[in-house]
C-alpha cells in the first residue's frame, strides 16, 4: 500500500522510528489541495488545479506499520484516512492513503517551532521545495487567519 505524508512523516529518521519496515517510493504532488497548519499539518481540498502539495509517498510493507502509523497520527478520531490520487515526480500516478485531519480539529493555528524543524528536515532530505512549506507556516501565523473553531486557538 502507497502512504502519502505531508508532514512530520516526511522526515525520514522518525518514519524510520514509526515504521521500520516501510520504504520511501518518491516524491509527489497531490493537486486540488492545499497544505496549512491547524497546529498539526493537514491538507484541505480546494479542488484548484493550481493548488498541489509537495508529499513523500512511502510503500508500507505490513499491517504493523499501518497499525503504527493510525496510533501516531490518531486515527479515527484526530485523523482520518482517504484514498486520493498523486503524480510522482517521474509522472507516473498512484492513488495512496493519506491521514486529513476531522474536521472538529480543523482550525487555523501555527505549528511549534520543534514540529515545524521536523517538517523542514523532512522537507530538505527528501529534496523537496519549501514554499509551500513556508507559504502554510506564514499564512498559519496570520492572526487574522485564526478560525474560531480551534482547538488550540486561545482567543477562541
Amino acid at each position: 500500500m502507497y502512504y502519502v505524508s505531508y508532514g512530520s512523516n516526511m522526515n525520514v529518521e522518525q518514519m524510520a522510528y514509526r515504521c521500520p519496515n516501510t520504504k520511501i517510493y518518491g516524491n509527489g504532488k497531490v493537486k486540488g489541495w492545499k497544505l496549512v497548519f491547524n497546529y498539526h499539518a493537514d491538507i484541505i481540498e480546494t479542488g484548484k488545479e493550481s493548488d498541489s502539495v509537495p508529499v513523500v509517498v512511502w510503500e508500507l510493507d505490513n499491517k504493523n506499520d499501518e497499525k503504527r502509523l493510525d496510533r501516531y497520527e490518531g486515527y479515527p478520531t484526530y485523523y482520518v484516512k482517504r484514498i486520493i490520487p498523486v503524480v510522482m515526480d517521474n509522472g507516473k500516478k498512484i492513488r495512496a492513503m493519506v491521514y486529513v485531519m476531522n474536521d472538529f480539529h480543523k482550525g487555523i493555528y501555527p505549528p511549534t517551532q520543534l514540529y515545524f524543524d521536523g517538517i523542514l528536515e523532512g522537507y530538505h532530505t527528501n529534496g523537496i521545495d519549501t514554499k509551500p512549506l513556508f507559504d502554510a507556516l506564514k499564512f498559519s501565523l496570520n492572526e487574522d487567519n485564526f478560525t474560531e473553531h480551534n482547538q488550540y486557538n486561545p482567543i477562541a
